[in-house]
C-alpha cells in the first residue's frame, strides 16, 4: 500500500520516473504488453517506490544503485525466488537496461540467473 507522501503514477509512458513517485510494477508492465512490448527496457527509476506484488526478472543491462529493496524482516533470502527451469521463466516481469537509483521497492521479489540472485543474497540484511 502507497504511504501518503508518495505520488502515485497514472501515467505509465514516462521513459524516467522521479523522486516522490510510486508506481505498480504490473501497471507499468501491462501497459508495455498493451503497446506491444514485451520487455519493459531501458527506463530510469530514481528516487521513487516500485510496488509489487510481482516478481522481477532482471535481464541484461540492469544496474541497481543505493536500493531499498523493502524486505522489512531483513532477510534477503525471502527476496530471491529461484526458476525450477534452466529455459524459461512464466509469470515474472522480464526488465531489460533499466537503471534503478535510490529506489525502493515493495513487495517485489526477484528471480533470474543464479550469479544475479547471488548478489542479492551477499547483501546479507536488508534494509
Amino acid at each position: 500500500m502507497t504511504e501518503p507522501n508518495w505520488t502515485v503514477v497514472q501515467n505509465y509512458d514516462a521513459t524516467t520516473f522521479g523522486p516522490g513517485q510510486a508506481l505498480s510494477l504490473y501497471e507499468l508492465y501491462h501497459a508495455h504488453v498493451r503497446a506491444g512490448r514485451q520487455v519493459i527496457e531501458g527506463l530510469t527509476f530514481d528516487g521513487c517506490r516500485i510496488e509489487g506484488p510481482a516478481v522481477m526478472l532482471p535481464l541484461s543491462g540492469c544496474h541497481f544503485d543505493g536500493v531499498n529493496f523493502g524486505n522489512p524482516h531483513g532477510d534477503a533470502g525471502s527476496l530471491v525466488l529461484r526458476p525450477a527451469s534452466s529455459k524459461s521463466v512464466i509469470g515474472v516481469i522480464p526488465m531489460k537496461d533499466c537503471r534503478f537509483i535510490n529506489t525502493q521497492f515493495f513487495a517485489v521479489g526477484f528471480t533470474g540467473p543464479e550469479t544475479f540472485l547471488q548478489q542479492l543474497l551477499a547483501l546479507g540484511p536488508t534494509r
